[in-house]
């Protein structure tokens, strides 16, 4: 995990921050060198910054509408809880005027819960402009012909 100390100015700080998730994309699979390379802890607030480009829910068969295939992926946890001010910032710097189409999600897992680890994802399409996906993650409407969820191959 990188540092980014309390003396870091923060517009440097988002600045690394972002030029770090730009140089890959993540496929959900492996954590590998680009992940962890976009792991942050921000001692300012304290808090765990993970922000990534993702691609694949739809391509591997999660998510069968397409216009959930990629997004900005923005997920925090802070040391003393939940600092409402600090994510309010950290969005604003990160996501800018998109901030209104994140799709928000609380802690899941067990160890998300006690790390109280909140997610923020923009959608994007193919050349990385965000969008408001049409309909829901499971909705057929816009699914390509002959398209098969992971489970359908797999069963």
């Amino acid at each position: 995990m990188r540092v980014l100390d309390k003396h870091t100015l923060l517009f440097e700080a988002y600045k690394r921050i972002k030029y770090a998730a730009m140089r890959g994309i993540w496929n959900g699979r492996d954590r590998d060198t680009y992940f962890e390379s976009c792991r942050w802890l921000l001692e300012r607030f304290p808090a765990t910054v993970l922000f990534i480009k993702e691609v694949g829910y739809h391509s591997s068969g999660w998510w069968k509408n397409p216009d959930y295939e990629r997004c900005w992926h923005l997920s925090i946890s802070f040391r003393s809880g939940s600092e409402k001010r600090a994510v309010k910032e950290i969005l604003e710097n990160l996501f800018g005027e998109y901030q209104n189409l994140l799709w928000i999600e609380p802690p899941y897992s067990e160890q998300g819960k006690s790390l109280n680890v909140w997610h923020y994802r923009l959608f994007c399409d193919e050349n990385w402009v965000p969008i408001k996906p049409r309909g829901e993650v499971y909705n057929t409407d816009f699914t390509e012909r002959g398209w098969k969820s992971f489970s359908e191959l797999h069963s």
